[in-house]
Formats: structure tokens, sequence, C-alpha cells
């Protein structure tokens, strides 16, 4: 596909080392490990299950404990939830709509896959086995009711199959597509849910990523398509996608540009792809993409810098640098915004002694995210139906009205999701759901039958 760069990069390259908000940034270290025997050493990703209370995967496995699941708030208070069996190794943690956490987690002694499952409180610990050969590629993704995932099986001449697969809330496993020989191998760490309401991810035709990288779309269902390819690069690595508020899709090639230090780029869901930045020889290499409430994309890169890319200005610019002697954690850092505003991080390296990680906060001043609702579970129903309001920022909901009928039950599932019951009374119309941030109103219109 023809590929356009932004006239407006080219300042913000010159502006790279501009503070990103009027605010002084304000870190603040969470927790590092104590020690190499501290299950939840080297964090690698966090997400938020209650307001100012974050769930991390540590993904240090020893002889004694595998992969760890901790909670943090967030003041700094530790509490351990639960460790995989010894010698289990994990890198995905995601809450599903059902509330419970899940983490895909392999054995190093039996070479067996599962998932494992537990209630938020970090009780009730299940293992669901993989289909025998089947292992998960990293990709966990919640959507509602569902949870998906990029799955792989290796045969025994060392050769890998790939696969796109829908794991039920009860772990039950379902093959949605088997990759064909034509059709590439995914390489991307990660599943972007598009506005299209179908999956995106990063692939190479062949493995290793030296190869001319694409865009791939995947259906619910399993339908594959490629987007778009990349005309010049290669994907340069495992590096993520995402889906924006104004939806389109952002991603990162890890080369490219004057220096060789990065690009970001746009891709529209009908295949356009430009370059909008590049990073210059300071932020060298960008490893991580999310969009906050204030509108714009942040990430991280090598050289433990957080961006940030104005979606307005396209100005590329530094919000925040890391100490450069480690000790607030090296990145690139895995981020996410809490309901305080703030964004909160991991990193698997640096850190206070002995440097195997730090979870940390980062105040720039950035507002309060509102609640978002980009669908409804189902979108027609009677009085007395539950419906699942699925999007973000959906924590501490205190209201949904439907067509201005308040909903007498409301139960917060998780981060993305509340289920609510139209109330007697209630007519066809629009959703609208309250947080403490704030009010958002659908404009898909739920048909009261």
């Amino acid at each position: 596909m023809p590929r356009t760069i932004l006239p407006a990069i080219f300042a913000s390259i010159a502006c790279a080392t501009q503070l990103a908000t009027a605010q002084a940034p304000v870190y603040k270290l969470l927790w590092s490990p104590p020690n190499l025997g501290a299950p939840g050493a080297q964090p690698t990703v966090i997400l938020e299950v209650a307001p100012g209370l974050f769930y991390v995967l540590g993904a240090l496995e020893q002889a004694t404990f595998g992969a760890s699941v901790f909670s943090i708030t967030s003041t700094g208070t530790y509490t351990p939830l639960y460790s995989q069996p010894p010698y289990f190794t994990s890198s995905a943690l995601v809450q599903a709509t059902n509330g419970r956490l899940y983490n895909p987690g392999f054995s190093g002694n039996s070479q067996q896959w599962f998932y494992f499952s537990s209630a938020a409180s970090g009780a009730n610990l299940v293992q669901y086995p993989l289909p025998a050969g089947w292992g998960s590629a990293w990709q966990t993704i919640a959507a509602p009711g569902l949870l998906y995932d990029i799955v792989g099986v290796t045969s025994p001449q060392g050769s890998t199959t790939f696969g796109f697969a829908q794991i039920s809330e009860m772990g039950q496993f379902t093959l949605l597509h088997q990759f064909s020989g034509t059709e590439g191998v995914p390489t991307g760490i990660n599943l972007a849910l598009g506005a299209d309401s179908n999956f995106h991810g990063i692939g190479n035709q062949q493995a290793g990523g030296i190869s001319p990288g694409f865009i791939f779309r995947m259906t619910p269902k399993g339908e594959y398509s490629q987007l778009l390819s990349f005309p010049t690069f290669p994907t340069q690595g495992f590096l993520p996608i995402i889906s924006a508020s104004n939806g389109n899709l952002y991603g990162l090639f890890g080369g490219g540009g004057p220096t060789n230090s990065g690009e970001l780029y746009q891709a529209t869901l009908s295949g356009q792809l430009q370059t909008v930045a590049y990073f210059p020889a300071s932020m060298a290499v960008p490893q991580t993409l999310m969009q906050a409430s204030d509108g714009n994309i942040y990430g991280s890169t090598n050289t433990s810098v957080i961006f940030r890319y104005d979606l307005t200005t396209h100005a590329l610019t530094t919000a925040y640098e890391m100490a450069h002697n480690g000790s607030q954690g090296l990145c690139y850092c895995q981020l996410i915004q809490g309901m305080d505003g703030k964004l909160y991080g991991v990193t698997g390296n640096g850190g206070p002694w002995p440097g195997i990680g730090a979870v940390f906060s980062l105040d720039l001043g950035l507002p309060k995210p509102k609640p978002v609702v980009t669908a409804l579970y189902p979108a027609t129903g009677a009085v007395g139906q539950d419906v699942m309001l699925w999007g973000k920022y959906l924590l501490a909901a205190s209201s949904v009205t439907f067509n201005g009928v308040p909903s007498t039950t409301i139960h917060i599932t998780s981060g993305q999701s509340v289920s609510a019951t139209v109330p007697a009374g209630a007519t066809s119309g629009p959703v609208t759901v309250t947080t403490p941030n704030g009010s958002f109103t659908t404009t898909q219109a739920f048909s009261v039958q």
C-alpha cells in the first residue's frame, strides 16, 4: 500500500526534548523486588482491577515458584496473590468480563501449556490445560464473555504452526483459524480490538521478523485477511499495535527514519498507511504504546524515555526520562492510565538493588479518564434483560440509565465491562453510564422489546 509522511514530523524531531505538559512530572516508585527469591520479580504486565488497586504479573520463575501475580495499590502496598508452580513461565495477564484473572503458563518440566484463572482476590485458583502441543503466543486479549489468543504448536521437526483461538471463561479451547503457509507468521506482542469489532495484529511473511511485514485482520469467527503490507520496513521484532479513539491503528517500527531510531505509524481500517513521527537518537528504540485521557499517545523506548505523540499537532516530545543510573527502572516499560489520571508502569529491569524490576506511577497532570462504551451486548432485549456495557475506564460505575431510566441492578465486572438490568419503564434509546470521572452516552441505541 502507498505510504505517506506527514510534514509535521520534521518539526517533531526538533522539539523532541520538550516536556509533554506544563506540570512537572512526578515519579513515584511503588515497589521493587527486594531479592531474587521474591515472587513478582521482573514485573511485566499491570492492570487496574479497582480504583487505585492494580494487579501485576511477575515473570521470574525459579525452582520454588513460577510466574507470580501480586497486587499493588497507588500508595505502594504490596500483596502477593498466587504463584504458578515451579518452572512455570508466563508473560500475559488479563481480566475477563466475569471478573476473574487469566494468564497462560508454560511448564518447563512437563512441556505443557495451561491457562491459570483466579478470582480477583487471588482465591479459587484453577488450571485449564490447552490441547496437547498448543501453546499461547503471549497475545491474550479479553473480549465480551471470552478470551482470544494467538497460539502455536511445534512439530517434532521444529517448525511452528500458528492459530487464532477462542478460550471461554470456563477454559474451553476452540481453534478458530490456522495460519496457512501463504498467510505468514504472527509476530507482534499483542492483538488490538479495533473500532470495527475485529482483531488486528502484526505478522511477517517468514518467521524471525526479517521479512516484509503486514497488519492482519481477524474477525471474532476466525476469518482472516491482510489489512495492509509494510512497503519498506520489516516489523523489526515484536512490536505493539493499538486501536485509538479516532478509529485508527497505531504501531511502531524499531528502525527507520533519519537516525534509524524508529518510527510511529498510523493505519486506517481501510488500509491506508502513513508514518506520523520519526524518533531521534535520544529516544531510540520505541517499544510500547498506549493512549491516555488527553487523547494523545504515550509509550516508552529502550533509552528509558517515556514519550508523548500529540494526535493534533503531530509533535513527538519527551514526557519523562527515567534516571540514567537505572534506579527508577530501565525501560522499555508497559504503561497504563489509572482512574486517578496518573500513568502506571512496570519494567522487568533496573530499579533499586538488586535491579530486577520496578512498579511505578508517573503523574503528568493528565485529566482523570472518563468512561467509554464501545458496544452493548445484547443490543436489544426486554425489561429484566442483563446488558453488558463494553468499553474502558468503567471501574466504580455508579449509574446506568436506559433512555433516561436508571437501572436498579448494576455489577462492575471488570475495568472494561459493566452489567446492568433493563429497568421497568425503559424505552428504546441510548444508554448512559456514570463513574466518578464523568458520564458517557452511547450513540448506539438499545432497543427495548
